[in-house]
């Protein structure tokens, strides 16, 4: 337990993710680790370990609220509100944090949800893909579009009864029958909300859309899709911060900020990754190994891999996050991490970056290049 604790310095600010291993059933495009239909007895057994956990972490960071809270998976919802308000009320214990999102599959969300956002989460991300019944069906997703369609509708009654802020997943470069522009219109003009992440479907190894792959969108087209879902979402006031995410003013994942601009987190559960800035200074990145029954059986924190980055990997991940975000690479910190001043120059020969109050940050075409600049830019460094 204390060699996965000691990678922290808990006196900095510090955020949480819980990783939520179930779900009904896999969608064909899921690589996370996630178990379909799972019995109690594992659930239980599961939340139980797990609260165990939080209040150990909560020690740690001396009673202190963490910084911002996620929980994902798979599909938090699987839980139950029950099990689910257990685990939320453990992570509130030393105060609620400012930000505290759940994930939540459409077909999941009810009436019994409605107590915690008063009490716990101020975010819901509802996991909703697609409002097209055969791209739902494509997805391979549990909920169809009258399932889809309840959850939103019911989502926007959690809005208003509880003053929590709404984000809606959808994914997009579907086959060329799916109109790309359709679904963000529709969920935008209906029911205006504060967030909404946007990701091109990415056939992944191992997954049943891999398969599929032939039957997507090749690059340039993909190129495509994405401007003018971007343009639209920016023409209705929505600011593009991320490469897949788009808030309204004051809106932003505070959540997901922290990772791209490289701040400490821990993950709990199988699967989880943490990233860890230790008191002298050292950075690992962590991860549990993705088996309930080693979460759940073995010692507390046990079961994890763990590796301690040298300041030019440490430097590529920093580069990696930043540049795909438009809080950008503080240069000064990165100087700090390579060990030699890097200066404006540093974004000579990039094409959509900028170095603006010490930041080097992406427009939309850096965006849209982030992974080959982070490439170009390390090797400028190195």
């Amino acid at each position: 337990m204390d060699a996965f604790l000691n990678l922290f310095d808990f006196s900095e600010p510090t955020s949480l993710y819980i990783h939520i291993p179930f779900c009904v059933r896999k969608c064909s495009y899921c690589a996370f680790y996630s178990i379909p239909g799972c019995s109690k007895t594992k659930t239980d057994a599961f939340v139980r370990r797990l609260l165990e956990e939080i209040r150990i972490i909560n020690a740690q960071m001396g009673h202190r609220p963490y910084e911002t809270v996620f929980i994902g998976g798979g599909n938090p919802g699987f839980l139950g509100a029950g099990n689910l308000g257990m685990i939320a009320q453990a992570v509130c214990q030393n105060g609620r944090p400012s930000e505290f999102t759940t994930e939540m599959n459409p077909e999941s969300l009810t009436e019994d949800y409605f107590p915690l956002f008063q009490n716990c989460f101020t975010r819901l991300s509802m996991g909703v893909q697609s409002l097209d019944e055969k791209a739902l069906s494509f997805l391979g997703r549990n909920s169809d579009l009258k399932s889809t369609l309840g959850g939103i509708e019911l989502s926007q009654r959690l809005r208003r009864e509880t003053g929590c802020v709404l984000n809606y997943d959808l994914i997009t470069c579907l086959p060329s029958w799916h109109d790309a522009l359709s679904d963000v219109k529709r969920i935008t003009d209906t029911c205006s909300p504060e967030h909404l992440s946007v990701y091109a479907l990415t056939p992944e190894e191992g997954t049943p859309m891999f398969a599929k792959r032939s039957l997507l969108p090749d690059s340039d087209a993909q190129f495509d899709i994405l401007s003018g879902i971007w343009k639209y979402l920016e023409s209705q006031g929505y600011e593009h911060y991320e490469v897949s995410n788009f808030a309204k003013k004051g809106f932003r994942c505070s959540h997901n900020c922290r990772y791209w601009a490289y701040s400490q987190y821990v993950g709990l559960g199988p699967a989880a990754a943490s990233t860890a800035f230790s008191e002298d200074g050292t950075v690992s990145r962590v991860s549990f190994l993705p088996s309930l029954d080693d979460y759940c059986k073995g010692v507390l924190f046990g079961g994890y891999e763990s590796e301690t980055l040298t300041p030019q990997e440490a430097a590529e991940e920093m580069i990696l996050m930043g540049l795909r975000y438009r809080g950008g690479v503080d240069l000064k910190r990165l100087s700090k991490t390579v060990g030699r001043d890097i200066g404006p120059d540093v974004c000579d020969g990039l094409e959509g970056f900028a170095v603006k109050g010490g930041f080097l940050v992406p427009d939309d075409r850096g965006m849209m290049n982030a992974d080959a600049a982070a490439l170009a830019m390390a090797g400028k460094l190195y």
